[in-house]
């Protein structure tokens, strides 16, 4: 079985497991499984894509070859569940995927296009923790929403945007503030199998071992394992968390499958001569409606 979603694993485990038949009886969650057989029934592929309702992107969760190693058959089948995505109201489908996985060049043939990398880092389960007031991790408030969606704009790559548009979907957040200003939030995702923290954090930060010993120190004693995403625009993290003794997972790539076509115009043309023999329309010379205002000249 090839993870293809990062995130579900480490925090449902095994998504061919109870955990992930029971996420099909949440009202606020949508799955699709896809089952190709060969005519002899000698191979099978098996793959699931994930939208929540409401949300903007679908999530390819893995895919699974027993006997199949044909190309024709898993383009076919990662088509289908695009098409599946988008019938839930999916504007794009994301996967995550090692460079060395047989499925990687699947994606790109498919039209997904890689937009970054990302590692899962295993945190320590204790950290030796000083009080610290300076370090302090709060709860955001609702009026903290500008600024949090300011920080995903200044530092998240455009390219990045593009396929993880800024959201909250009544994700409870953490923010660390310096001098009243928010220069770090952590979103988080739980299950069965641990918790996943997705940090966004300012590179100007006065004391970055500090501020992950105090995050780390906010789930101490949970029973359960702390995972916290890096990103590749948030690479600088990587010392630090070899330094306080994190466990790297390795890397993934990060693909976008984009269902959804922005258009600049949203006329339909039904015929294409009224354009070609369109002349140019007389307008109001912009003068006068810049020197509306103005006080008439003296006689």
């Amino acid at each position: 079985m090839i993870c293809l979603n990062q995130r579900y694993f480490l925090t449902h485990g095994n998504p061919l497991g109870i955990a992930s038949l029971a996420s099909r009886f949440k009202p606020s969650a949508e799955s699709f499984t896809a089952v190709a057989e060969s005519s002899d029934a000698s191979t099978c592929l098996i793959s699931q894509v994930l939208h929540k309702a409401g949300e903007r992107s679908a999530r390819l969760n893995f895919l699974v070859m027993e006997n199949s190693n044909g190309q024709d058959d898993i383009l076919e089948l990662l088509d289908y569940l695009n098409g599946k995505a988008g019938e839930m109201g999916a504007l794009n489908v994301l996967a995550e995927v090692s460079e060395s996985s047989p499925v990687f060049e699947s994606l790109r043939k498919t039209g997904y296009s890689p937009y970054g990398w990302e590692a899962a880092w295993k945190l320590p389960k204790k950290v030796a923790l000083n009080s610290d007031a300076d370090h302090e991790w709060t709860i955001s408030a609702a009026t903290d929403e500008p600024q949090l969606r300011g920080l995903y704009q200044s530092l998240v790559p455009p390219i990045v945007q593009a396929a993880e548009a800024y959201g909250n979907g009544g994700t409870r957040r953490l923010v660390y503030r310096e001098n009243d200003e928010i220069v770090a939030f952590v979103e988080s995702s739980a299950g069965p199998n641990g918790l996943y923290l997705r940090p966004l954090i300012h590179p100007a930060v006065l004391d970055i071992n500090a501020l992950l010993n105090a995050l780390i120190g906010q789930f101490n004693d949970i029973g359960q394992p702390v995972y916290l995403q890096v990103r590749s625009y948030q690479a600088w993290l990587l010392n630090t968390l070899e330094i306080i003794g994190g466990e790297s997972s390795g890397h993934f790539t990060l693909l976008v499958k984009h269902l959804a076509v922005l258009q600049r115009n949203g006329v339909i043309i039904t015929n294409g001569n009224l354009v070609k023999n369109r002349q140019a329309e007389p307008t109001a010379p912009m003068v006068s409606h810049l020197t509306v205002d103005d006080p008439p000249s003296a006689p």
